[in-house]
């Protein structure tokens, strides 16, 4: 990649993981960028509208014209229409937020889709920021479709951070706890990715291939008294129409063809 190119994303990855306005000499520290090529490319970044200053006192944020990318990038993903009313199914069922996550590049995964519990008190997680396979239900839902040798790949490519207390960082550990989903045929994470928070999932396959994951999540307590196994199941079940759909609208050509495959 254009090495200029390269400091531009990491400087916008850099206000993304910020979640406030951030001092250019932070910025250059953060990126490993002298300040006067930080601020170059920041000054090019604004222009196009894809980040902000805010104040006069030298701080960055993320620009409005990102969220215009974002919704483009939403209207364009072919899967939208067909996941959408499986979402829709799972919090009317079950009243927790319902997402859908999708495999993005080897080792991660990505929420494209979600809708909200009716709730006061709910789980909200945010689209498009690519988290490891091996942490949350969604992810470990993806993670335990994958052939042995596959998995090993992944476990063995970075440290296994541990999020919360409850995190399983070994590999012997998540290699059980994934031949507990093949064998259940759903994903459960109590805490394991954010403090208070359980959620249920689910793979999505196209033919052979596991194309992503549908899961409920929502806060731990409420998800106990309403039943994990039942939810499990209900998530097993529309995860297993969505799979099904997919097959049946493909015709002539296998499901995972027409589906734009993060890469």
């Amino acid at each position: 990649m254009n090495n200029s190119i390269t400091k531009a994303i990491q400087l916008l990855e850099e206000l993304a993981r910020a979640k406030e306005p951030v001092a250019l000499r932070d910025l250059a520290r953060g990126t490993n960028l002298n300040k006067a090529t930080a601020y170059r490319f920041l000054h090019s970044l604004w222009q196009k509208g894809m980040a902000q200053k805010v104040g006069n006192q030298g701080f960055y944020a993320l620009g409005p014209k990102l969220l215009v990318l974002a919704e483009e990038y939403r209207r364009s993903f072919t899967m939208r229409d067909r996941v959408l009313p499986f979402l829709d199914q799972l919090v009317r069922v079950t009243g927790e937020t319902a997402i859908y996550c999708e495999r993005y590049q080897q080792d991660s995964c990505v929420t494209i889709e979600r809708r909200e519990s009716p709730h006061q008190t709910r789980t909200v997680i945010e689209t498009g920021v690519p988290r490891p396979l091996y942490a949350g239900s969604s992810a470990l839902a993806i993670l335990a479709m994958l052939s042995p040798e596959e998995i090993a790949s992944i476990l063995s490519q970075r440290p296994l951070e541990k999020f919360t207390p409850h995190t399983l960082n070994s590999h012997k550990q998540i290699v059980k706890k994934l031949d507990e989903i093949k064998r259940r045929g759903f994903a459960v994470s109590i805490q394991e990715r954010h403090s208070y928070t359980t959620g249920i999932a689910a793979p999505c396959v196209a033919g052979q291939n596991v194309i992503g994951s549908i899961a409920v999540i929502g806060p731990a307590e409420r998800i106990k008294e309403t039943g994990i196994e039942k939810l499990g199941k209900i998530v097993r079940r529309i995860a297993a129409q969505l799979s099904f759909d997919l097959a049946d609208s493909s015709g002539a050509r296998p499901a995972a063809a027409r589906l734009r495959m993060v890469k």
